[in-house]
């Protein structure tokens, strides 16, 4: 083959690159021998072989350590490794999420409650506040409780039970108690129930309505009475307690405390009706012997024109007002109890329940003679079967009837007995219509006008009785509403920073105190106020006094007039009666000065008559007064007194028209709520 072209180089080249090759794996393979690879180890470096036995040594030794326990302490050097625990610590405190909140694992339809398209995670709610209410002043009204109420007052107040006239209580009490008058603004209420504030940051969503029936539910009105001291400081405030005559399941206050999801329920189903919240709010007082108490709505309808009226005048306009009183307690106790004969099948008729009675009987006895007549015609037919499953089915309906017959024969005798009050409490009904001269056609069967319901309502006067005051002491009053917490219960459905103000857990919103009402002191059993007095006047020329002495007797206020000179006692015993009243008081007439001041108005004693002031003095020797006739005679306590006076008088002469369960001294209730028999079980009703 000849290599025509190819030089020596191209000729020899692969014979070349094969020695330099084997030169280059020889050269590695003598410095492999040569220079033998090492390691670092620590701050050394150690040959490939003595790897190691390095090793196993600094394993052995690390052995040796762990297994003597005094020198097993192994220090990690921190220069060279970085501790995982600083990291680990400062991430559990930290946030786990992106976001502050998480969403609910709980069941929450807050969402599908609010309009807006809000996150429901996000939802912050408009905290209402409920506004405080106004004082209107106090009333004071005297009566006799009946032995039963009497009974009933003790048990509610641990003060009253303490005094000896209650500890044994075998007929009826007189009593002086006082109503503290309020209003609350129920417009502004429900405003603040339904409010939101969109604009405010984070914004407030208003409250969704089903949280709270779209309705302010007042769980209580607590009235707070402090008294005036000697010094003039005034004490402490104390509840006054709930004077009232109701159920007692209307009465909540008791429960608010430690609410749970039942007690909800009851204030949803018990203060949903206008007439139990307006017990709340204008609580019936206790069965009374009088009837004394009116009703402040209807003593603000009155106006000025019950405060103009005088003498005989007041007495009449205040009998009358203790008339209206009375007639719209009976009207709202006739509707509850047809209300509840309605749910027992009506009122009892018994003509129409005999007839009934007897289409019964005449039914069992025809289904009797048609079974006999079965099981005659069926003899061949009868076989073991009758008293196999059969049979003990028929004991259990058999039992079941008997069960039914019970509570049949209960409702019927709860029947009878609603019933017969029915027909008595409607029978009062038309004798004080007939007393305030009714028009025809509005008698007790007649329609019965309703007050306008609370949801139309902007304001109302809510009021309270206290039982607890004593006779020439000084109080005043102020209140607080408490209304049902929307938010009660509903933990899941708030943010966590409106959750943590513990508004889910409080079971009412309680608006601010009132200010306090003008001071009121409770009238003593015995009372006089001097009307006229002369100078020079009298048997002996030392001056006379025109004296009028109130007593407290029998529930009643009576009044006596007697003229006084001085060294004389004031009040003395009343012969006229048909039984003797004893107006004799602690005090005594010193002298009759003449008065030099003639602003006090104008004298009613003549040209030669000079007007005087009464120097009083105390059997008891506490000390002397001076009375001034025009002061006395304008004294607010001396018309209130006399308008009762005078209005006890009035009932006296129109006894014979009154209802016949009641009456001056009589021993059945007549006051606001009474109803006889079974009154006691009635539902609480309101004004």
């Amino acid at each position: 083959m000849k290599l025509k072209g190819i030089n020596k180089f191209e000729q020899h080249l692969e014979k070349i690159v094969l020695g330099v090759s084997v030169i280059g794996l020889l050269a590695i393979v003598g410095w492999q021998f040569l220079s033998p690879p090492s390691f670092k180890l620590g701050s050394r470096s150690v040959p490939a072989g003595e790897v190691d036995a390095l090793l196993e040594a600094k394993a052995n030794a690390l052995q040796a350590r762990l297994n003597d326990s005094e020198k097993s302490d192994i220090e990690i050097p921190t220069d060279s490794v970085k501790l995982a625990a600083p990291d680990f610590s400062s991430a559990i405190k930290g946030p786990i999420t992106p976001v502050e909140s998480l969403a609910r694992t709980a069941p929450n339809f807050n969402g599908a409650l609010v309009k807006d398209a809000v996150s429901a995670v996000d939802i912050w709610y408009f905290e209402p506040t409920v506004p405080a209410l106004q004082m209107r002043g106090v009333q004071e009204t005297a009566d006799a409780l009946t032995a039963d109420s009497a009974k009933d007052a003790a048990k509610v107040s641990k003060i009253l039970a303490a005094r000896p006239d209650f500890q044994k209580i075998d007929g009826p009490k007189d009593v002086v108690w006082t109503t503290p008058l309020a209003r609350i603004d129920l417009k502004r209420l429900r405003a603040e129930l339904a409010d939101s504030r969109k604009d405010a940051t984070p914004p407030l969503m208003a409250i969704p309505g089903v949280w709270y029936q779209e309705t302010p539910y007042v769980v209580d009105i607590a009235f707070e009475r402090r008294e005036r001291a000697a010094d003039g400081s005034w004490g402490t405030p104390v509840i006054v307690p709930v004077f009232a005559n109701r159920a007692d399941e209307i009465t909540f206050r008791g429960r608010i405390e430690n609410a749970a999801a039942d007690v909800r329920d009851e204030v949803f189903a018990l203060l949903g009706s206008d007439d139990n919240q307006k017990e709340i709010l204008q609580p019936t007082f206790y069965d009374t012997v009088n009837g004394a108490f009116v009703s402040p709505m209807l003593l603000a309808d009155a106006g000025d024109g019950a405060a103009a009226a005088s003498g005989a005048d007041a007495g009449a306009t205040r009998r009358n007002l203790q008339l209206q009183t009375q007639l719209q307690d009976k009207q709202r106790r006739a509707m509850t109890l047809r209300a509840e004969l309605e749910k027992l099948g009506g009122v009892f008729d018994e003509e129409a329940e005999r007839k009934k009675e007897e289409a019964r009987k005449k039914d069992e006895r025809d289904q009797k003679e048609a079974e006999k007549a079965g099981k005659g015609g069926g003899k061949g037919g009868s076989g073991p079967g009758g008293g196999g499953p059969g049979g003990s089915m028929s004991g259990k309906n058999n039992s079941s009837a008997a069960d039914d017959q019970k509570d049949a024969k209960r409702k019927l005798a709860e029947r009878k007995t609603k019933s017969a009050v029915l027909h008595r409490v409607e029978s009062e009904i038309a004798a004080l219509e007939k007393s305030l001269g009714a028009a025809s056609g509005a008698g007790a069967g007649g329609p019965v006008v309703k007050a306008p319901t609370l949801g139309s309502l902007d304001e109302l006067l809510v009021w309270g009785h206290d039982l607890e005051v004593m006779p020439g002491h000084t109080y005043q009053y102020r209140c607080v509403a408490r209304v049902y917490n929307p938010f009660f219960g509903k933990g899941n459905q708030l943010v966590q920073k409106q959750a943590d103000k513990g508004l889910a857990s409080q079971f009412t919103i309680d608006s601010a105190a009132s200010e306090w009402s003008s001071s009121i002191t409770v009238s003593p059993d015995v009372r006089f106020f001097v009307t006229r007095a002369l100078v020079a006047d009298g048997s002996l020329s030392l001056g006379s006094a025109q004296v009028e002495v109130y007593k407290l007797l029998g529930g009643q206020w009576r009044k006596s007039e007697t003229s006084v000179q001085p060294g004389e006692r004031i009040g003395r015993i009343d012969n006229k009666g048909a039984q003797p009243v004893d107006f004799t008081t602690q005090y005594f007439v010193v002298d009759v000065v003449e008065d030099l001041d003639t602003s006090r108005g104008p004298s009613t004693a003549g040209k030669d008559r000079r007007p005087g002031l009464v120097v009083v003095g105390s059997i008891t020797g506490t000390g002397t007064e001076i009375r001034v006739p025009y002061t006395d005679f304008e004294d607010p306590d001396r018309l209130k007194l006399r308008a009762q006076a005078d209005a006890a008088a009035t009932a006296g002469s129109d006894t014979k028209d009154a209802p016949a369960n009641s009456g001056p001294g009589g021993d059945k209730p007549k006051g606001p709520g009474s109803g006889g028999a079974g009154g006691g079980n009635k539902p609480g009703t309101g004004k």
